[in-house]
């Protein structure tokens, strides 16, 4: 069936021939997982709110900043709060100066947009080149825009919070200050699922035929990724002898001497990590964990969670494992990006200390991040949409360079400078 696949290659090389000069489709970008700002208020004094990710705080002290962020799970209640006196929220829903970089810094105005401190770049690089190439049409807070979310929550409780309800309404809007042009969602990473199950689940195939130009998701972590085992288990893994935090790769850059288990804890109490962790219907019975004591695969969750002491876990994976199950096509024009052909972690080797030290790593393809056969998933739908679909493989595109590499932008560009 994928080996039958049209690629986008084809029309690649048959459209470099064209010279594009009229822009067709606004753009709304939706990040991935740790893509968006967060910010932390205290309830007693609301007026000011304090960078939380990524803030100046989250270096000096860590372990604070990580206590802020986790969330406080009610199995009885299966919902997620807040730490005791803290409102973790996003701000700059709408524009892009949230996503183009991810310093968090003290909030007095509302939004902050206008001091937005360019440290630690993200889609910096893709807004820039739109609104470069094509000043008439690419407008920041207008026709690219970008919907930021609280990426600790699956997309169950994004919905109870209201925010689909918020991007269906900012899509209607570009859509009408584009010209009345379908709008295209850019998606990275967990951004991709995030809005498969906008698409699938919030609106209905009449307002996806008004208002979606396409669906373009870079390197969607479909089937999640084998990182969020680690993070989970260890919090972090140990590659060529030095040690990575896979869920926090902007603070290992960015910070120095974190505690992995600090990171751990924090990462244990994300719904959204746990929609991250591999699929059995994908990987199967596949090893993706050792210890000196047995084997784990995706079907030995249960198993798992007890044994590192952390039997929440299972009921958080239990309660979230059937969001986007199946994966079910969007049935709206799809162009599936991912890269290949770097060493992705796949299976990770404890020592007696398991679940306490970091693992050795065997690796398989993928973007260093989201593995290959999670990044494949989306293949399946080009059987299951009457709509477009094309993939296109960039390889050695790693994850995070799939929001700034240039061949990306350009396969980007080509589709929205075409009507669909």
């Amino acid at each position: 069936m994928r080996v039958a696949l049209v690629t986008f290659a084809t029309a690649v090389m048959v459209l470099r021939a064209v010279v594009f000069t009229e822009a067709r489709s606004p753009i709304l970008i939706v990040p991935g997982l740790t893509g968006s700002q967060l910010y932390k208020t205290w309830l007693l004094d609301p007026s000011i709110s304090t960078g939380l990710w990524i803030g100046i705080d989250d270096c000096l002290d860590v372990n604070s900043a990580l206590k802020d962020l986790s969330l406080v799970f009610n199995p009885a209640t299966g919902r997620y709060q807040n730490q005791s006196g803290v409102d973790v929220r996003t701000f700059g829903f709408g524009d892009t100066c949230k996503t183009e970089y991810l310093f968090a810094h003290l909030l007095q105005d509302g939004t902050g947009c206008d001091h937005q401190l360019p440290i630690m770049p993200y889609f910096d690089t893709m807004v820039k080149y739109f609104v470069e190439q094509y000043p008439q049409y690419y407008k920041r807070g207008v026709t690219i825009r970008a919907a930021p979310y609280d990426w600790r929550l699956a997309e169950d409780q994004l919905q109870a919070s209201g925010y689909y309800s918020r991007v269906q309404s900012l899509i209607e809007t570009m859509y009408r200050d584009g010209g009345y042009a379908k709008v295209t969602i850019v998606a990275h990473s967990m951004g991709g699922p995030v809005s498969l199950f906008f698409l699938n689940n919030v609106v209905t195939q009449q307002w996806k035929d008004t208002y979606i130009n396409a669906f373009i998701p870079l390197s969607g972590a479909w089937s999640g990724g084998n990182f969020a085992l680690a993070a989970v288990i260890s919090g972090g893994i140990n590659a060529s002898g030095i040690q990575h935090h896979p869920l926090f790769p902007s603070l290992r850059k960015y910070c120095h001497g974190l505690p992995p288990l600090a990171l751990r804890n924090a990462a244990r109490t994300f719904p959204s990590v746990s929609t991250l962790l591999p699929k059995p219907s994908v990987w199967g019975k596949t090893v993706l964990v050792k210890t000196p004591n047995r084997c784990y695969t995706a079907n030995d969750y249960e198993a798992l969670f007890a044994d590192m002491n952390h039997p929440l876990g299972f009921e958080m994976y239990t309660s979230t494992s059937i969001i986007n199950e199946g994966f079910p096509a969007p049935n709206v024009p799809v162009f599936c990006f991912y890269g290949t052909n770097i060493p992705t972690p796949e299976t990770f080797t404890y020592d007696s200390g398991f679940p306490n030290t970091v693992p050795q790593v065997m690796y398989g393809d993928g973007d260093n991040t989201v593995n290959l056969l999670s990044s494949e998933v989306c293949l399946d739908w080009a059987n299951q949409q009457a709509q477009k679909f094309r993939f296109k493989t960039f390889p050695g595109v790693s994850h995070g360079e799939m929001v700034s590499n240039e061949s990306v932008l350009r396969a980007i560009e080509t589709i929205l400078l075409l009507r669909q």
